[in-house]
């Protein structure tokens, strides 16, 4: 037996095999876990935390013993290599396995091993930023190799060094241990302190405090100011990429980030403030859905696939890349909602095209029937992204597109996952004291605290939402003397750029205060906002915050735009049936003239219009009307109109600034 383990340890294979086999063992078999009735009465569910007995979710802790496995099964190999007879390139390969470069401290190699040190951590940034998953194995592999071909070549080896790093990754271990548990026992800490507040805290749009489905007010010159910064976006050609942020196609400064929250925006808009208005705001979306499918917004995925599946495959919306699919489903979804076109359903609507032979085609329900797959197969019940990471927005962007399928064409995929769902995200993303993870790493088990909208929450997980607002409006002070609790941060990021801009750290309280409801907030956040930040209208008649990304000025847009459970009445109730068969404000002469509130009762319709210039007298189209239907006009040159045999009537209106116009069925 001495013999068989001394020829193992001195094999030159077993310091690969061994953490091979340890993963395989190890991951045979996932946890048992009950996912059934874990989404039933949402609304119905306390904002208290419920009290934890383990730091992480079973799947979190799965995954991170594995890690622990493998990694002690590289320290033993190391060390019995150590112990035996083998040829020093053997025990220093042996070594290298043990952790990235330390085979280089066995064979005096100083240099190469801080080199390996930095490589190894520039590829942890590929396999975070871009998916890149073998990266960092191969790193440490060629590291491991490289050492031993230097103790090959007649290299002194320090014998004590595998003993030494066994020891060091011991110590960290135990450390690490001790860390988590008080960490986990400050958090619960947090969460008998917070419940106290919870247990009696009233939870905004529920019951009566949800108002019923309604256009909220017109909207202001900075408002109108974004939006034509938006519409003018969305109608440069199509090659035409100025104006935008082009950094890298992989993080959060990606071009469908900035597409996708830029038709979310206008969609809110349309459905918020101007329901009755097709005009320029329907056209821009899609334009923007049109500009989304060009290869240089999707094309990434064929490297992330490759690189973090290794797999070649570069068809973007077959599995596992929600950070598109679940996006581009949501605002295709919003699109349908507001403007009834429900075109991109059709067979190869949707189309991807690679090469001149290679076209991936979809409708908007084959999206996410493959979403709805990716789900149902995940153990997580959460889906990946850039493959590996488990990222809380991309899933609830995910399960949100799903909601609003189901709502505009009556299928069931978000009852297939709901349950899953809400177990994963509730366990493995949820912290012990009630803070969301912005990711969890789903083959090693590990996340990070990040900030996550209760707006965005409050679809899918109302009392995640709830719990969450209750508290930030809480630290935020009492009405009357409200501070946010970035007023002395000074170091708050902008995805959309990877810079330090405020922009979206505020957009964010200020879409919590008005989807709430609560004006003081926005109002408040707002107001810190202008005193941070150059706050404008330029030349060409757009809202310019200055240094900040496209990516954070359309959320700002979702902040202006919105109203109280604005987000969340687009999601689950979308439009009225006055909205979506009254009349309507086809067509205004943009940019000249835009629409500041356009919305109708069913019958008659309301508009507020605002002149770009020094005001002009200009036609409107109407559509909607009642076939040859006599109405009574006010605030147009005419004073009563028919309508053609299509329902449609063009207006003369004398635009100076504001003008109000009605017009009314005789």
């Amino acid at each position: 037996m001495f013999a068989v383990v001394d020829r193992l340890s001195s094999s030159a294979w077993v310091p690969v095999v061994a953490p091979l086999l340890t993963t395989l063992l190890a991951g045979m078999k996932h946890p048992e876990i009950d996912k059934q009735h874990w989404a039933d009465r949402m609304f119905e569910r306390s904002l208290e935390i419920p009290i934890a007995d383990h730091a992480t979710g079973p799947m979190s802790r799965a995954r991170q013993r594995r890690l622990l496995a493998v990694l002690g099964s590289t320290q033993a190999v190391g060390l019995l290599a150590a112990a035996s007879s083998a040829p020093p390139w053997k025990k220093a390969f042996a070594t290298g396995m043990m952790l990235p470069g330390v085979g280089f401290l066995q064979t005096r190699d100083h240099g190469r091993f801080a080199a390996t040190l930095v490589a190894f951590a520039f590829s942890l940034l590929l396999w975070f930023g871009a998916g890149g998953m073998a990266l960092p194995p191969l790193v440490w592999v060629t590291a491991a190799a490289l050492a031993a071909k230097r103790a090959a070549g007649g290299r002194p080896l320090r014998a004590g060094v595998p003993w030494g790093v066994a020891a060091a990754v011991l110590l960290v271990g135990i450390e690490q241990l001790r860390l988590r548990r008080r960490t986990h026992a400050a958090q619960v800490e947090q969460a008998r302190a917070a419940n106290t507040l919870l247990a009696q805290a009233t939870p905004p749009l529920r019951g009566d405090a949800r108002p019923a489905v309604h256009a909220a007010g017109e909207l202001g010159l900075e408002e109108l100011a974004l939006t034509r910064r938006f519409v003018d976006m969305a109608f440069q050609e199509p090659g035409d990429w100025s104006n935008w942020t082009v950094i890298d196609q992989f993080q959060p400064a990606a071009l469908r980030y900035q597409i996708d929250a830029m038709i979310n925006a206008l969609a809110l808009q349309r459905y918020s403030r101007n329901p009755s208005a097709t005009a320029y705001l329907d056209e821009a979306q899609r334009r923007l859905i049109e500009r989304y499918q060009q290869k240089k917004v999707w094309g990434y995925w064929a490297l992330e696939n490759l690189w973090g599946n290794l797999e070649w495959d570069p068809d973007p919306g077959k599995k596992q890349n929600i950070m598109m699919t679940g996006y581009f489903a949501l605002s295709l979804g919003l699109y349908q909602t507001v403007s009834g076109d429900l075109s991109h359903s059709h067979p190869g609507a949707i189309a991807f095209e690679w090469s001149r032979r290679r076209r991936y085609q979809y409708s908007l329900g084959e999206l996410c029937a493959a979403l709805t797959a990716d789900y149902v197969r995940s153990p997580w019940g959460l889906v990946v992204c850039e493959p590996n990471w488990i990222f809380s927005l991309c899933n609830l962007r995910g399960g949100t597109a799903l909601r609003v399928h189901d709502r505009v064409h009556g299928t069931n995929f978000w009852d297939q996952i709901k349950d899953g769902y809400v177990r994963g995200f509730e366990q493995e993303l949820v912290r012990p004291d009630g803070m969301v993870n912005a990711y969890r790493s789903s083959r090693a088990g590990f996340g990070q605290l990040g900030v996550v909208s209760a707006t965005d929450l409050r679809p899918l997980l109302p009392h995640v939402a709830d719990r969450g607002y209750v508290l930030l409006r809480t630290a935020c002070g009492e009405p009357g003397s409200l501070r946010t609790p970035f007023a002395d941060e000074e170091s708050l990021l902008d995805p959309g750029n990877y810079s330090f801009h405020p922009l979206t750290a505020y957009a964010a309280l200020m879409e919590e205060g008005r989807e709430a409801g609560d004006e003081e907030l926005f109002t408040r956040s707002f107001e810190e906002l202008k005193e941070r930040a150059a706050v404008s209208i330029d030349e060409r008649g757009w809202l310019t915050v200055e240094g900040a990304s496209i990516l954070a000025h359309t959320l700002l847009g979702r902040a202006l735009f919105g109203r109280q459970g604005g987000w969340l009445d687009l999601i689950e109730k979308g439009m009225p049936e006055t909205w979506a068969t009254g009349p309507i404000l086809e067509s205004v002469p943009y940019p000249r003239v835009m629409i500041a509130r356009a919305v109708s009762d069913g019958a008659d319709l309301s508009v507020v219009l605002r002149s770009t210039d020094a005001g002009s007298r200009e036609e409107i189209g109407l559509a909607r009307l009642r076939p040859g239907g006599r109405y009574t006009v006010h605030g147009a040159v005419e004073s009563d109109g028919i309508a053609d045999e299509q329902g449609r009537l063009t207006l003369l209106v004398d635009v100076e600034r504001r003008r109000e116009i009605r017009v009314v069925p005789q």
